[in-house]
């Protein structure tokens, strides 16, 4: 068996970038540590239940109020003012339902000062507490049982009260919000009244400033002899409407046409200054018909050239002729281009003039209204000043009639929607959320707590931690086994579970090599009692199965597993136990120069022979190191198909890497659950230092989950035998410090 038939990981919930949950690892944790959640949920519960028990009813009552758009305000503000003061006004509101006046009045109205919830009326006797001390005290109980606050985005604001009495709830509710409204008319009554004597006083300190700034404004104009014939611009700056800025003004449009004139002018003369070809020229019909003639006579020429020679007196007049066009028209063309050159300086010089006569008249407006300017910088100043004082008298006026004719004043903006009703049941505690929160978070830290014990546990525990942990391969796994049986038994019964886990690890090292695999091969553990004797038993056995020659080679010379006073039961049956003979073993082999063959004995199981460790001895690791174990391993491969050696553990002993060093491969045996990783990678490191061709692990004694699959469900149809499992002895004889197995 291979790691790529594992269905558990190390790490079962994030695997790689994406997010998976493993629902078989989250059964296995419910399983290990379901105990510890149920404990955790039974606590949890009681102690719910204990406080629920001490815990006096409390019941809410509310009353719900509605805001209305306000109606008026003393100062005008714009629509998204208007907005944020509506919100405002909201909030002020829920803050006056929290006032201290409010709840002092509600406590002398409903006398809450002999409250038992809210105030200890015994306890106050007993201190001897003044009436003014009562009531404050009192406050703040009802203080600290009422809420007040907005209802969403909406104008409504809801008001609770918490009683121990569900009638006194809705008392204390009611009372509150009609004593709030009725303290909110007499607000705005005495507000309204005085809105209007301010307004009214304010307008005529306005009207006063109004009048004043007028006549300063009119004053200053005639001063300086200002004449406005109309607005100035949208800041109340500038020259206004005087003669010389609209004059300025038309100027300034005919300048910048003028000097557009004058830029095509100049640039009109210089092309023709510049040119070769003048339009006149080609537009003048003497020059075209002096060019026509000259054609005529030059044909005339060239065909009577062809008859008389050029001295003849007749070519000589032609010729003459043709001249005299020439000069006519070098004459003609020259005066054409002197005209248009002529013509083209004029129009400059006119439109220069006429640019220099703007502009000279244009500076002197505005030299002319620099002075204006000036003056009216103080103008504008008491103007802006006059429409100030304006817009306010203005606003106040307005604001003044509004208050005057008003139908509403005096009325409330608050009215009630729904009064506060007596409630049936407490809202606390509440009983059934209480007891699913204990129950779920109970359930939840249980399972964390499982969670994270799980995960701090570094033993190799499942198939995947060999991956995961050791970073190796994982050649086979072995089941811990529910029956009572031998482990012999099992090992032979080819339908048991056992058998089946080492017929796998006998096809995985057959897979591991060419030509049938490793043919000699180490078995070790990183500390005794890992199954690695009982693993090298079951690979044997699974080999000799095949009809193959197997030699099992007990190393272990420190500890031995096969002993020589249990041989009787390992010898073939058909040999008198008395006859048998004494066997030194593998220690015996290393120290002497006897024929291997001599220690070697046939056991119950066909085609598997075994050399046991023999009599211990103090330096197990000197014996192993010299050629003469080299010697038994080649003599093995030559009469052996395949040759098991099981060797003593790594922890603390040199044996191990040394044998692994000789042999063709090695198995490291580890027990399911009992090691941590650290120590197994130690155990690795140790053999590959030695130049140990370690091929994988094999995992024994690994109880699956009830629900995976895919592992080592090996058994159909029988029951699969037990090995490694503690049972109770029952005869006290056959305890011994001493490991036996026998085959």
């Amino acid at each position: 068996m291979t790691d790529s038939n594992t269905h558990q990981s190390d790490l079962p919930i994030v695997k790689g970038n994406d997010f998976a949950v493993d629902v078989w690892f989250l059964l296995g944790l419910l399983r290990k540590g379901w105990w510890i959640i149920l404990l955790l949920i039974a606590v949890a519960i009681g102690v719910t239940l204990l406080l629920l028990s001490r815990i006096t009813p409390v019941y809410k009552s509310s009353a719900t109020l509605q805001v209305k758009q306000q109606s008026r305000n003393i100062v005008d503000v714009s629509d998204v003012e208007q907005i944020v003061a509506n919100r405002e006004f909201l909030t002020t509101q829920v803050e006056l339902l929290q006032s201290r006046k409010l709840i002092e009045d509600v406590v002398q109205t409903l006398k809450l000062k002999s409250d038992p919830y809210l105030f200890n009326s015994s306890a106050v006797e007993g201190a001897a507490i003044s009436r003014t001390e009562q009531d404050r005290l009192a406050s703040d109980a009802l203080s600290r049982s009422l809420s007040v606050g907005a209802v969403g985005r909406s104008r409504l604001i809801e008001v609770t009260v918490e009683h121990t009495s569900p009638e006194r709830a809705a008392l204390i509710a009611n009372t509150l919000v009609e004593t709030y409204i009725g303290n909110s008319i007499d607000r705005n009554f005495n507000s309204t009244s005085y809105a209007r004597g301010f307004l009214e006083e304010r307008l005529q300190l306005v009207k006063a400033s109004l009048e004043d700034a007028e006549r300063e404004l009119v004053a200053y104009a005639s001063e300086n002899g200002i004449l406005k014939l109309g607005e100035g611009n949208a800041n109340g700056q500038g020259v206004g409407g005087t003669l010389d800025s609209r004059e300025l003004i038309e100027l300034d449009s005919k300048l910048s046409a003028a000097r557009l004139e004058l830029f095509e002018a100049e640039a009109a003369y210089e092309a023709i200054r510049n040119t070769t070809s003048f339009p006149g020229v080609l537009d003048s019909t003497v020059i075209e018909n002096l060019r026509s003639r000259r054609t005529d006579l030059n044909s005339e020429y060239v065909e009577k050239l062809a008859i008389f020679k050029p001295d003849y007196p007749g070519m000589v007049e032609l010729k003459k002729r043709i001249d005299l066009y020439d000069q006519e028209l070098a004459a003609e063309i020259s005066r054409v281009e002197q005209s248009s050159i002529e013509s083209a300086k004029i129009a400059y010089e006119l439109a220069k003039k006429k640019e220099q006569n703007l502009s000279q008249r244009v500076n002197q407006l505005k030299n002319a209204l620099t002075n204006i300017q000036e003056k009216n910088v103080e103008y504008n100043i008491l103007q802006r000043e006059l429409e100030t004082e304006r817009s306010q008298y203005d606003a106040l006026l307005q604001r003044l009639k509004e208050v005057s004719v008003s139908d509403d004043v005096g009325s409330n903006l608050i009215e009630i929607v729904d009064k506060a009703k007596v409630p049936r049941a407490p809202f606390k505690p509440n009983r059934l959320y209480a007891l699913l929160f204990a129950l779920l978070g109970s359930a939840a830290t249980g399972f964390g707590l499982v969670f994270i014990m799980d995960a701090i546990n570094d033993k190799i525990t499942t198939p995947d931690n060999v991956k995961d942990r050791l970073n190796q391969i994982l050649m086979g796994v072995v089941p811990m086994s529910k029956d009572e049986g031998g482990i012999h038994e099992s090992i032979k019964d080819p339908l048991s579970s056992i058998a089946e886990a080492y017929a796998s690890l006998r096809t995985n090292l057959q897979f591991s090599g060419e030509d049938g695999g490793p043919r000699v091969v180490q078995l070790t553990s990183t500390r005794s009692g890992e199954g690695k004797s009982v693993s090298s038993i079951g690979l044997a056995t699974r080999y000799a199965t095949m009809d193959k020659r197997v030699l099992l080679i007990d190393a272990d010379m420190r500890r031995p597993t096969f002993l020589k006073e249990d041989f009787d039961d390992v010898l073939e049956p058909e040999i008198d136990s008395d006859e048998t003979p004494a066997l030194n073993g593998l220690a015996g082999l290393l120290t002497s120069r006897d024929a291997f063959e001599s220690e070697v004995s046939p056991t119950k199981t066909p085609n598997l022979d075994l050399i046991v460790a023999g009599s211990q001895v103090p330096n197990p690791s000197e014996i192993l190191s010299n050629s003469r174990f080299d010697e038994l391993l080649a003599w093995a491969k030559e009469n052996y198909d395949y040759v098991i050696v099981d060797s003593p553990p790594i922890l603390g002993l040199a044996d191990a890497p040394l044998i692994g060093a000789k042999v063709d491969a090695s198995l490291l045996v580890v027990e399911s659950g009992e090691l941590m990783s650290k120590n197994v990678n130690s155990s690795i490191e140790r053999l590959k230092q030695s130049g140990t061709n370690l091929l994988g692990v094999v995992l024994t004694k690994y109880k699956a989950p009830t629900n995976a699959y895919g592992y080592y469900d090996y058994t159909y149809g029988s029951e699969s035998y037990s090995y490694g499992k503690t049972k109770k002895v029952k005869d006290k004889k056959t305890k011994t410090s001493k490991r036996k197995m026998k085959l």
